[in-house]
């Protein structure tokens, strides 16, 4: 491997602030200046505890396969964040922020464990003809003939798979608790309480804390219902009904750090996929009149299933290919739990690494032509998941893999079998990380029955910089 640029002083901070306001293009330039393999040096404030101490640790940038590899492969050196912000000592903001994405060990192992049996294929296969159902009751309520945000329309589509199949049900308490933590998410990610860690009251930072204590309280209540009623396809009710990793009962504490992730888990990614899928379809409509013949050749009018889009190859492809040039989480972020190295260069404990899964999947190999939409690729293509990153890889991979590429395929062809999308005049696209991808503001389009009429509309936005469109 080359050996790291090492990046220090004002020029450090600059590209740290460049990514922070930019981390796509940010990156991408990085690359192109210095290669994969770049150490902004002490460009990171973090507060060291247990004092409180404000210091500078590197950010240190990558991309490609052999870092996946070197990193992802050793999850108790590298530990991941938290989708969640976290928040002070004792706070119901920390306890939200301890669920699968930052545990290691055997509490780690003892959950993906525990929550893998309702995720496993042949568990969303067993599934699938009511995730249809319900992706195409969601879609039949669109409101045809008008214009729709292809952002927001989409988010309820997986929301209400995600909510209806893994946490038991049709449940008021479900969609607030789903709500809530999209909406902590965003706080953490799209505001100042990331950078600004300041617990006051009219700081982002402290209404997080606040709506935090909220949405704990209610979650906890919520899952004290499900005491005894044991159910294998609704992850509530496993970790409520199952030890925890020291075969105790589980605590509150246990039930506000894993419940939290897995919500988020569930269908935040989905959402993003799904957004880019159609935005990248409207915008090439020969592979859309393709792919509605793959659909209607093959399923004709019937409810999509899991058997049917099995067997549907173009529409794998078309995913994937979504998935690759417009991955739903952009960046992973791993903090080292010791000194170490990567490929021998030393490495300070606290330390935070990018792994950057979109400047992976744009690798000259296997992905020529990197930003060019071709679904096609992927006949001829087979890269390992530390070349497609796009669920992780390694030990740490996300378990639910399976359950979300199927909602996406089959909520994708619930909307094209019965929707021409076209997006509305002068659209301009820009897009946020936080951390998955999507849109700045909302994209509107409207909702044609579908004709095959497939055309493209001239789009502008800063989305043009991260893939090849029609002028």
């Amino acid at each position: 491997m080359p050996a790291p640029v090492r990046v220090t002083g004002p020029a450090a901070w600059r590209w740290a602030l460049r990514f922070a306001l930019d981390p796509l293009m940010a990156t991408r330039r990085a690359f192109a200046a210095f290669g994969p393999f770049v150490v902004l040096a002490e460009a990171l404030p973090v507060v060291k505890r247990p004092r409180a101490v404000l210091v500078n640790v590197p950010l240190v940038l990558t991309a490609g396969a052999a870092f996946n590899r070197e990193l992802l492969s050793d999850p108790e050196t590298w530990r991941g964040v938290s989708l969640l912000p976290g928040g002070p000592k004792n706070s119901a903001a920390r306890r939200l922020a301890q669920g699968l994405t930052r545990t290691t060990g055997q509490q780690h192992a003892h959950y993906r464990k525990l929550v893998a049996p309702p995720l496993r294929r042949t568990s969303v296969h067993a599934m699938a003809e009511k995730m249809a159902q319900l992706a195409e009751a969601e879609v039949a309520l669109w409101p045809a003939g008008e214009t729709i945000d292809i952002w927001e329309f989409p988010r309820r589509v997986m929301r209400n798979i995600a909510v209806e199949l893994l946490f038991g049900g049709s449940s008021e308490d479900g969609y607030f608790i789903a709500d809530a933590v999209s909406r902590l998410m965003e706080g953490k990610w799209g505001g100042s309480a990331f950078a600004l860690r300041i617990n006051l009251p009219f700081t982002s930072y402290g209404r997080i804390v606040r709506d935090s204590a909220l949405v704990e309280r209610r979650l906890l209540e919520w899952a004290r219902t499900r005491c005894g009623k044991v159910c294998d396809r609704d992850l509530v009710s496993i970790i409520v009904n199952s030890s925890d990793a020291d075969g105790n009962p589980p605590s509150d504490a246990v039930l506000a750090g894993q419940i939290p992730s897995l919500f988020a888990a569930a269908f935040e990614a989905g959402q993003s996929a799904l957004t880019w899928t159609l935005l990248l379809l409207a915008q090439h409509p020969h592979i859309a009149a393709r792919l509605l013949d793959e659909l209607r050749s093959k399923m004709g009018r019937t409810s999509p299933s899991l058997s049917d889009a099995g067997e549907l190859s173009y529409l794998d492809a078309v995913v994937r290919e979504s998935m690759r040039i417009l991955p739903p989480v952009p960046f992973q972020m791993r903090v080292a739990q010791r000194d170490t190295k990567i490929f021998e260069y030393p490495v300070p404990k606290g330390a935070r690494v990018i792994l950057n899964t979109f400047l992976t999947n744009r690798m000259p190999h296997p992905y020529p032509d990197g930003d060019v939409f071709r679904p096609e690729r992927w006949f001829t293509i087979a890269p390992s998941a530390f070349e497609f990153p796009v669920f992780s890889a390694g030990p740490h991979s996300c378990p639910g893999y399976w359950f979300g590429s199927t909602a996406v395929k089959i909520a994708l062809a619930a909307i094209l079998m019965r929707y021409r999308l076209v997006l509305a005049p002068n659209t301009r696209v820009d897009y946020r990380v936080q951390p998955t991808m999507r849109p700045l503001r909302p994209v509107h389009a409207r909702l044609h029955p579908q004709d095959g009429a497939f055309a493209a509309t001239p789009l502008s936005g800063r989305i043009r910089d991260l893939v090849t469109l029609p002028p």
